[in-house]
């Protein structure tokens, strides 16, 4: 299954002072994270310029499966997430098709 999977990170969470370590430790290795899934074909996209939130599609077997991935990421707990499940083109085509052919008597 395919997953659009929005992110925006939570303001005033981290005071300025732990900003650095704070990017060191959770950022960085959460960029790895997801460079090491987009290596694996297992997600695209990337974050919004100028902006501390990004955006991919995410491939997972269930529901489940794409929680547990997104959980692992170190600075899940500092974004907001908004995970949308996405139909594919193919299916769609069939679905719609068999309601033309059901609207037309056919």
């Amino acid at each position: 299954m395919q997953y659009l999977v929005e992110a925006e990170n939570i303001d005033g969470l981290i005071p300025m002072k732990d900003v650095p370590d704070y990017i060191n430790h959770i950022v960085i290795p959460s960029y790895e994270q997801l460079m090491k899934w987009e290596s694996e074909n297992k997600l695209k996209g990337g974050l919004l310029t100028g902006q501390r939130a990004g955006a991919f599609v995410m491939e997972a077997a269930s529901n489940d499966e794409l929680g547990k991935m997104l959980k692992s990421i170190p600075f899940w707990g500092m974004v907001k997430w908004k995970v949308t499940p996405l139909q594919s083109f193919k299916s769609a085509s069939e679905q719609d098709g068999q309601i033309a052919k059901m609207l037309s008597g056919n």
